[in-house]
């Protein structure tokens, strides 16, 4: 019968250890939440996108993707800095089209929701701009041309050519904390004032990290997951 009683006090006294560690984690995991979110840097994302390479995929044989990095600063300014590549192989009964291309993105972020130091969650809402540098290389081949006049045709190549783009951003989105240092978040991008950095005789169709070349306006989606550092 003592022994028994013994095993039941030492059962109850080894639930209430665990009971009380775990208690003594969570008050010391709030307490340096609740310290970092009085300091001035509180941390540093990471972020891929996991939209457009998706959404490219389905669209005229293109691919794109990009990771991006953003610092908290007080929880309400995100310098932000981005970077991807797109490449394309679009194939035409009349043309044949191919490219490959490199863009970067600089800018800064402003979040208008919770940042106070006794917030629960690391949510934010926020809008911001960016500068957008694109370089691309592309390839026109097999390109069918008719001389109504004559009543002829021929086909048409310009191999190897490259451009330097840049065009400004603008970008609305939420960033959802998920689980301590995970999020995911969604961003709307409205690129204008595209300009290129040379002329040049000949353009190309995509663009890395702006879109369809000759648009006045062109818009984005991103869908990324995110862990902060």
């Amino acid at each position: 019968m003592g022994t028994m009683v013994w095993a039941e006090n030492t059962s109850s006294d080894t639930i209430s250890v665990k009971k009380s560690a775990k208690n003594n984690f969570i008050i010391t995991d709030s307490i340096a939440d609740s310290n970092r979110r009085k300091e001035t840097y509180q941390g540093t994302f990471l972020s891929l996108d996991i939209f457009n390479p998706v959404a490219t995929a389905w669209r005229d044989g293109r691919f794109e993707t990009s990771i991006t990095l953003d610092v908290d600063l007080w929880h309400r300014l995100f310098p932000s800095v981005e970077f991807g590549f797109m490449t394309a192989d679009i194939k035409h009964e009349d043309y044949k089209y191919e490219t490959i291309g490199l863009f970067a993105k600089v800018g800064a972020d402003y979040n208008f929701i919770n940042f106070k130091s006794d917030r629960k969650y690391d949510h934010s809402f926020y809008a911001g701009f960016r500068y957008g540098y694109s370089y691309t290389k592309y390839s026109l081949t097999d390109a069918v041309l008719n001389n109504e006049y004559w009543d002829e045709s021929g086909k048409y190549a310009n191999l190897n050519q490259a451009s330097n783009f840049g065009w400004f951003e603008v970008v609305v989105g939420v960033r959802v904390q998920i689980y301590k240092d995970f999020f995911m978040g969604v961003a709307m991008q409205v690129k204008t004032f595209g300009h290129f950095y040379e002329d040049s005789p000949c353009y190309p169709t995509y663009i890395s990290g702006y879109g369809k070349y000759g648009e006045d306006v062109n818009f984005g989606l991103n869908y990324s997951l995110s862990y902060r550092f």
